[in-house]
């Protein structure tokens, strides 16, 4: 039988509950007192149910949200991807999520949750940066403070102070870091000479190159790789030592000779 049987709305004349049964039906228990009735058919049909309506709050809500942490008290919260600005619901600090794009010279101070990118003919010369992303072709200089990843390119002195989760240098990069690197993931896919603390894993590709101290929970070099320098091992969690090199003789690393000018004033 296609579509099964025909159902009805009846409603008991004892309690009023309303209860689905097959047409024809002459008698039926109702579900709600128990009580036995005749089903007529003028027995008032049980009223349409209206389309329920979604709160104005689930409307407002978004399907898709990014997770946000406040830099002042730490609360964390979630927003719509699309928002470029929100505020903490703990202490009430406006937050910037806008991405920052870099197209030239500039020394303006960035604090934002969103990400940074430097093109490849631009100078970011900036005291403080602040993001959730750094995307560097270009040139860069400052202190570096990033929630997400960091990632380089370029060849010369990088006078930069990182502090950031992940760290990547790509490949045909040549850069020195006159400042302790600061990560939690390093991945090193060109050359670079710098001390490094790694509370995570530092792992060094097969065309990568590292010339500094390290002290990391793991780390692996692939075959190819080059690594010149002390490593220390940790299982606990590193806590940030400062080692700046500004006042050593300056290493020169292979092919070094020329565009050492990458973060320089």
């Amino acid at each position: 039988m296609f579509g099964g049987i025909r159902k009805v709305p009846t409603s008991c004349p004892h309690c009023g509950f309303t209860q689905l049964e097959p047409a024809g039906l002459i008698s039926t228990y109702c579900r709600g007192c128990g009580d036995h009735y005749k089903v007529t058919r003028d027995a008032a049909p049980a009223p349409a149910r209206k389309p329920a309506k979604s709160s104005l709050i689930r409307r407002l809500v978004p399907r898709y949200r990014r997770r946000v942490v406040c830099r002042d008290c730490g609360a964390v919260h979630g927003v719509a991807l699309e928002l470029e600005i929100t505020q903490c619901p703990g202490c009430g600090t406006s937050i910037d999520l806008r991405d920052i794009e870099i197209a030239r010279t500039s020394t303006r101070e960035i604090i934002t949750q969103g990400s940074v990118h430097v093109a490849k003919n631009a100078f970011l010369n900036s005291t403080r940066i602040i993001c959730g992303n750094l995307h560097v072709e270009g040139r860069v200089s400052g202190h570096i403070e990033c929630s997400g990843t960091v990632r380089l390119r370029g060849r010369g002195i990088c006078r930069t102070k990182i502090r950031s989760k992940n760290l990547i240098i790509d490949r045909d990069s040549h850069l020195r870091f006159p400042y302790t690197i600061h990560v939690e993931n390093a991945l090193i896919r060109g050359v670079i000479e710098a001390d490094i603390v790694c509370s995570g894993t530092l792992h060094i590709g097969r065309h990568g190159g590292l010339d500094g101290n390290v002290q990391a929970r793991a780390m692996t070099v692939d075959k190819g790789a080059s690594f010149y320098g002390a490593v220390e091992v940790a299982s606990n969690r590193l806590e940030p030592k400062e080692a700046p090199r500004q006042n050593e003789e300056i290493r020169v690393l292979p092919d070094w000779t020329h565009g050492l000018a990458f973060g320089a004033s």
